[in-house]
């Protein structure tokens, strides 16, 4: 059902909601690690934090992907703290050593058979690949992720990204609440005003929106000659995909954009951009993309910043939704408003 008013603004500002928030919303929704391309050989590994968990996705030759919580089960310290490649996994506070499959290998101070070692492995993680996608769920209770994705893959359907290319991750810190953010990139009547080369790149007259379930997708026709993207001789389009509650999939020719919201505090948060192209040797092509989204990032983080202001003030409470250009953004509040008060 949607909204014609926003959610309270003291719903953007307030400790209090976000607690609500992580318990209601994101520990009970999946989440996006990264790509398989980020660990290609064995050993490698992520460390990731999620909803205030710490993670491991690890490469374990002999089983594949394997995610577990990032936390020794003799005394509760953290394992790892930054990404790199081991033979296995040692705790640096009393040497437990876990093989790469999370298996307890070695209890320092502990004779075998004082031991259950069984039951002293490290707790594992429920994960899901897609496209070479990572995502996670750290509770049972969630929506069915991979009926979204395939929904997903029938809309962009003949586009694939298994043979897209991981290049780099580019992490934005914004005096916003992530909620902002959101809001923010699940419209575009704002594009013609704030992003005005970005104007220049789409056929804003093609933009619309279209809400399912657990996503809601923007899409519209490109301008070929002013493109920073693969040039194609089929109409090009550009996909903007939101996956409740905080993930972006930013679809253009020859290129992907993720995009990871996570929150900081009640005012502010993290952005985590990561890019995959289709070919990795056109380096100016992808720098040109790279810059062209950089600008428009930009472009947002002011407009963002100054939102949370408005929104922290004595001289706005709630908003209206414009039904013709603002559909996104409703549909995505009444999914928080309905998480918030019923969990």
């Amino acid at each position: 059902m949607l909204k014609d008013k926003t959610i309270p603004s003291s719903w953007y500002s307030d400790e209090k909601i976000l607690k609500i928030e992580k318990e209601n919303i994101f520990s009970k929704s999946w989440h996006l690690l990264g790509s398989i391309d980020q660990i290609p050989n064995e050993g490698d590994y992520l460390v990731k934090t999620i909803n205030e968990q710490p993670l491991i996705v690890i490469k374990d030759k002999v089983e594949g992907i394997k995610v577990f919580y990032n936390v020794c089960q003799h005394r509760g310290c953290v394992l790892l703290e930054k990404d790199g490649n081991s033979k296995q996994i040692k705790c640096g506070y009393h040497g437990w050593v876990y093989e790469l499959n999370g298996k307890l290998r070695a209890a320092r101070g502990f004779d075998k058979e004082d031991l259950d070692f069984e039951q002293l492995n490290l707790k594992s993680i429920e994960h899901y690949v897609w496209m070479k996608q990572i995502f996670v769920k750290l509770e049972s209770d969630c929506n069915n992720l991979p009926k979204t994705l395939k929904e997903i893959e029938n809309i962009i359907s003949p586009i694939k990204f298994d043979n897209y290319l991981f290049h780099l991750r580019k992490s934005y810190k914004i005096k916003c609440n992530w909620k902002v953010y959101m809001d923010n990139y699940l419209e575009g009547f704002h594009i013609p005003l704030v992003h005005p080369k970005l104007n220049s790149v789409i056929d804003y007259k093609s933009y619309s929106t279209e809400i399912f379930d657990n996503f809601s997708l923007q899409w519209c026709h490109i301008n070929v000659k002013s493109s920073p993207y693969k040039k194609t001789d089929d109409v090009s389009k550009a996909y903007y995909f939101t996956l409740f509650p905080n993930l972006l999939f930013n679809i253009a020719p020859g290129r992907l954009q993720t995009n990871i919201i996570e929150p900081i505090n009640a005012s502010s948060c993290n952005v985590y951009f990561d890019y995959y192209f289709e070919n990795e040797e056109n380096l100016e092509s992808i720098q040109e993309d790279i810059s062209f989204s950089e600008e428009i990032q930009n472009e947002d983080i002011n407009i963002c910043e100054r939102i949370q202001i408005g929104l922290e003030s004595d001289g706005f409470d709630h908003g209206v939704f414009s039904k013709k250009y603002e559909t996104g953004v409703s549909h995505f509040q009444s999914y928080i408003e309905k998480k918030i008060n019923n969990g």
